[in-house]
């Protein structure tokens, strides 16, 4: 036998015992595993993508609510409408005919029409607001018709006190341009109708401002709307003095007089200095 000195062996041990680490060593862990284990767990923690079956199709539209921007349906009767021209422009208070009824209903006792403006004088070429109300002044409810076309509309007419026509353009209207005249005319009118309940109301407001008109250039009257009649633009206030206001309504089927005191109701107004 070969004699190994002591020291020799000594080394040797120890080498044996660097090249063998216990299990749990922390340097005895396969690095690749580790790294492999974690990125499955990293993985399984992700939320997963919608696969393409999951997702939505760009060609199809989707409607999205918007809580704060989406008109409500109004009530077409009621013992308050604060804002008739609104209500009369929804396609739920349509009559289901389009008609009013063919008998004119003498609403002398039952109906009650104010019409107001919210200053008491207005300056010439100025404008003011203009309330006209309907009053259910009975003990049942009242049914109004109203034409639409394809909403209500509100004119206004302005005479002296003794009966003249101050606003309306001078002469008769001119022909309209033959692409206006021949032009298919706009949607068919229809009827709206509200319910009043007993002591309800019902109001709109109009903007009006105090001057005469002229009829418009030929130029301006080939962007008229077909079936509107013959354009008119301002030509200038109105002089000071005092007038009688009409507001010709759209009411229909009822007993109107021979002065249409229901369908053109008025008051009157002071145009001056204010």
């Amino acid at each position: 036998m070969r004699w190994t000195p002591p020291l020799l062996l000594l080394v040797a041990a120890l080498a044996a015992c660097a090249k063998t680490l216990p299990p749990d060593d922390p340097s005895n862990v396969d690095d690749t595993k580790a790294t492999d284990d974690t990125k499955a767990t990293d993985k399984e923690a992700q939320p997963r993508e919608h696969s393409a079956l999951s997702q939505a199709d760009p060609n199809v539209p989707v409607t999205v609510k918007d809580d704060m921007g989406e008109k409500k349906e109004m009530s077409c009767g009621g013992a308050n409408i604060p804002d008739l021209a609104a209500v009369l422009a929804q396609a739920s208070c349509e009559v289901p005919s389009g008609k009013a009824d063919e008998a004119e209903k003498d609403l002398k006792d039952q109906l009650e029409i104010k019409v107001e403006t919210d200053s008491p004088k207005v300056s010439p070429g100025a404008s003011a607001k203009v309330t006209v109300t309907f009053h259910n002044k009975g003990k049942t409810v009242l049914p109004l018709d109203f034409v639409v076309d394809p909403e209500p509309r509100f004119d206004f007419e302005v005479y002296t006190l003794k009966g003249s026509r101050v606003d309306k353009p001078a002469g008769d209207s001119p022909p309209l341009p033959p692409e206006v005249a021949n032009a298919t005319t706009g949607p068919d009118k229809t009827v709206a109708r509200v319910t009043l309940a007993p002591n309800g109301t019902a109001k709109v407001t109009e903007s009006w401002t105090a001057v005469k008109y002229k009829w418009a250039s030929k130029d301006k009257a080939k962007g008229a709307l077909p079936g509107r009649g013959y354009p008119r633009e301002p030509a200038g206030p109105i002089g000071k003095g005092k007038y009688v206001l009409r507001v010709i309504t759209p009411l229909v089927g009822v007993y109107d007089g021979a002065d249409h005191e229901l369908t053109q109701p008025r008051t009157q107004v002071e145009i001056g200095s204010q």
